[in-house]
């Protein structure tokens, strides 16, 4: 069987003519709702009506330039629109209403010539006259970093399809390749640390003026693994060039990144405007100055048809996302619609309180207080299930208690005789470390009493300890003003992997690490990274600072036994932020419990304060306390903070609800787009949860299941690593789903999908397109993931049916749904193992 490719007629649908100047950018969005942009400073919008043809929205044109507008860009799930102009402004606009959500300016206020949405919709990338490429964070709203690294005007940039790599183009024909993990973690001010990891110095004569990628990406190979990605590009030199970019990447890190030229195309007479693929990848359309624009076969380079009308030159051109309509707009003012039947192709394969408040309704337990320390408690803390909390006293015991009796669970722990100032779980539940005055922390077995390990080092009585999210290692502060990183193992080796000797003037009193692996750079690091963690450290000192650290740890080279330390290699730190504000000593910092966007710290000025870690910026300052402000924590949803003094009172302030809702928001987008072949543990671990084999989790941990693994290990070796074989009904659900889970991956359809045939129900009520990934929000409908997220990135928390306020932002996946559709979609699993 083979895909055949058809050309019908192309046919003048309509003609617009609205504009009072030149079209320079157009583009689609779903429901062919078409969008125009011009240098008579308006943007318009069209909506297709049965029987009338395009119409402007009723909210149409969209005003706020002040200049021509360059570029127009609809968002990957068409709830918002990007606008660029000369006037040195990306507006962002709700392409339902037309509201404006934001403004951004950019740096030094140059020309912007293009703008474009990253394809999981978290970045915008803006470029202009002067060579400087910004990237913009459309959760947060903010500049997240500029750089120059042309010389000429760059006219385009544009992101792969799974966002990991960024290419920009300029005037002088030069192309350059830049990783987006790599932007974002790089210094916001030093320009040099972005590198280009691949560069063509003449990808066209006079100047590269458009390029796009496919939304084709191949996968082969497991080691080296290889991903080759299809880029088009036209120029001032008449041609349209087809390129490739290679990616293999190794088990540690991506090694190779190579550009090459595929192909060629010329039929254009003069210099080009645009170049665009269709939404599946095997089409190109190119429009010039020779009043005409091109459609191409991607695999063939061959003209399929040639489109004209324009008096004047063809400025821009965009394909409908459903294939069936080409755009064009031009220098004469106006915007021609071509037909129907241009291609088709047939395959047998309640925006919340602004400020926190004051919640009173609390009760206390029948029976508390618990009793049975001999001196002051200097620290609590509940288990990760809750069921069990911790206390420690200067008396130099720590106690386990029952929390559902009030009961003490276990035997006390019994120190050296000093007081212990601090005692934390692991995240697993089955340790507890301990520490104190003595200078030393313990590591104790909670299920067996026992003690495992004793880490020492420091000068000074120990304030603060912490482990990682994965329970491998603790971190231990002191008043000396230092930390120490330890590694947890079962040989009890207790040196030291790290010894960072001035992390606070006067001393540390508090630390905390990042719940999640992802930080910072909002998981968006797409290179395969099977052997290096990295985690992130809070830390508060009597400086009056709260500073960020980055740990990464090279898991394979660290010395766990008979060894003091790493290698330089194995262990590195840096410090990556420092947040100013308190005004006395910090004596807790606290990250929520499953978010890594906000920090609480409190000090002894009296006041807690909420920042923003991304940004590095005082969310919120809270000042109710009437003396020294000692301990803080979240609660569990982060809806809630506490906050405890020496004026005896414990406040419980609740965190607005757009702030927990950003929070859900950036977590629901870590994983948004994100390729098969870059799924982690945790990512596998998450799908296998998502398509109801919850039960395979404790294994797939165990054997640390891929993506890859999933990609290039047969179906009967991972059925027998899952050890499954015997469970007939498991295995084949298993089979079918990692069947569906590849062909989605490749963007493959088994069928040709006739629409009269499609379900209504398959349909997103945002999109209005067949949903991949369905999700029921809390007003009980179902919506494509993608769209139901990008939704709330517009700012709108409220139902897109009944338009009413949602109780809150979180989904689950509709799995009988999504089972129906991939029927429809892919069909039944081949039964013999590939």
């Amino acid at each position: 069987m083979k895909m055949t490719t058809t050309i019908g007629d192309v046919q003048t649908l309509q003609t617009l003519t609205s504009h009072t100047s030149d079209v320079t950018s157009i583009d689609f969005a779903s429901d062919c709702v078409l969008v125009t942009g011009s240098g008579d400073k308006r943007v318009r919008v069209w909506q297709w009506r049965l029987g009338e043809g395009y119409v402007e929205a009723y909210f149409s044109p969209l005003q706020g330039h002040k200049y021509g507008v360059t570029s127009v860009k609809v968002s990957p799930q068409s709830t918002m629109l990007a606008s660029a102009s000369i006037d040195g402004t990306t507006l962002l606009w709700n392409l339902r209403t037309g509201s404006k959500i934001h403004t951004m300016v950019q740096v030094g206020g140059e020309t912007v010539r293009v703008c474009r949405f990253s394809p999981d919709s978290t970045l915008l990338a803006t470029a202009g006259d002067n060579g400087q490429v910004c990237l913009w964070d459309l959760i947060r709203r903010n500049l997240v970093r500029y750089f120059q690294k042309h010389e000429g005007a760059v006219q385009s940039v544009c992101f792969s399809p799974d966002t990991s790599w960024l290419v920009t183009t300029c005037t002088f024909g030069v192309m350059k390749l830049f990783a987006t993990s790599d932007i974002i973690d790089s210094c916001f001010t030093d320009n040099q640390a972005i590198t280009a990891l691949a560069s063509i110095d003449d990808a066209h004569d006079l100047g590269v003026v458009s390029c796009d990628f496919s939304t084709c990406q191949k996968i082969t190979g497991n080691e080296p693994f290889t991903k080759v990605y299809q880029l088009v590009t036209c120029g001032n030199d008449h041609y349209v060039k087809l390129w490739e970019i290679t990616v293999i990447q190794s088990k540690c890190e991506t090694s190779t990144v190579k550009i090459s030229l595929c192909r060629i195309m010329e039929k254009h007479s003069s210099a080009l405007t645009c170049v665009c693929f269709n939404a599946n990848g095997l089409f190109i359309a190119s429009s010039g100055l020779d009043k005409t624009a091109v459609i191409w076969e991607t695999d063939t380079g061959k003209v399929m048809a040639i489109t004209t009308g324009h008096n004047r030159y063809v400025a821009c051109c965009a394909f409908s996302r459903d294939g069936n309509l080409l755009a064009t707009g031009s220098n004469d003012k106006s915007i021609i619609t071509k037909r129907d039947k241009l291609i088709r192709v047939w395959s047998i394969e309640t925006e919340e309180e602004a400020n926190a408040e004051i919640i009173t309704k609390f009760q206390e337990k029948s029976y508390s207080p618990l009793d049975g320390h001999k001196y002051s408690i200097n620290h609590v803390e509940f288990s990760p299930c809750g069921r069990m909390l911790a206390s420690c006293s200067l008396d130099g015991t720590v106690i386990i208690w029952d929390t559902e009796n009030g009961s003490q669970a276990k035997s006390s722990f019994v120190n050296s005789g000093s007081g212990i100032r601090v005692c934390r779980w692991s995240p697993d539940g089955t340790k507890i470390a301990t520490a104190g005055d003595d200078e030393r922390t313990t590591l104790w077995d909670v299920n067996n009493m026992e003690e495992l390990c004793i880490f020492s080092g420091h000068a000074d009585a120990i304030n603060a300890i912490a482990f990682t999210h994965d329970s491998c290692y603790l971190i231990t502060a002191c008043n000396e003003g230092t930390w120490r990183l330890f590694q947890i193992s079962d040989n009890k080796n207790c040196e030291a992997l790290i010894i960072c000797g001035e992390a606070h003037d006067l001393g540390v009193q508090g630390c905390d690490f990042c719940p999640t692996s992802n930080f910072i750079t909002n998981g968006r690091s797409e290179n395969i990274i099977t052997n290096k963690n990295s985690y992130l450290l809070a830390t508060g000192g009597n400086d009056s600072l709260v500073k960020l650290w980055e740990i990464t740890i090279d898991k394979v080279n660290v010395i766990s036994s008979g060894s003091s330390g790493s290698s330089s290699g194995d262990v590195r730190y840096k410090e990556r932020r420092s947040f100013a504000g308190h005004g006395g000593n910090v004596t807790c910092v606290r990250f929520p419990p499953i978010q890594s966007e906000i920090l609480g710290s409190v000090a002894t000025d009296r006041t807690a304060r909420i920042w923003n870690v991304y940004s590095g910026t005082c969310l919120y300052v809270l000042e109710e306390h009437e003396s020294l402000v000692t301990a803080c924590a979240f609660s569990q949803d982060t809806s809630l903070f506490i906050t405890g003094a020496l004026d005896k009172i414990v406040l419980i302030w609740k965190i607005p609800q757009q702030l927990i809702s950003q929070n859900i928001l950036i977590n629901n987008l870590k994983n948004n787009r994100k390729r098969v072949a870059d799924w982690k543990i945790d990512d596998t671990l998450r799908w296998l949860d998502e398509i109801g084999l919850s039960i395979l989790i404790k294994k797939a941990n165990t054997i640390s299941l891929t993506g890859r693994h999933l990609l290039s290990l047969s179906e009967n070796e991972l059925t027998n690593r899952l050890d499954i074989e015997q469970d007939e009904e498991t295995a084949e659900t298993f089979k079918t789903q990692l069947y569906w889970l590849k062909r989605e991956d490749n963007n493959s359809s088994e069928i040709p999908i006739d629409d009269s045939e499609i379900s209504h129900e398959f349909l997103c009520p945002i999109t209005h397109e067949i949903m991949k990934e369905p999700v029921q929000c809390s007003d009980g409908f179902t919506y494509e993931k993608a769209a139901i997220n990008e939704w709330f990135l517009c700012g709108k928390y409220t139902s897109p049916m009944t338009n009413k306020p949602l109780r809150d932002t979180s989904f689950t996946p509709n799995v009988i749904l999504r089972n129906a559709i991939y029927t429809f979609l892919h069909g039944n699993r081949p039964t013999d193992d590939n």
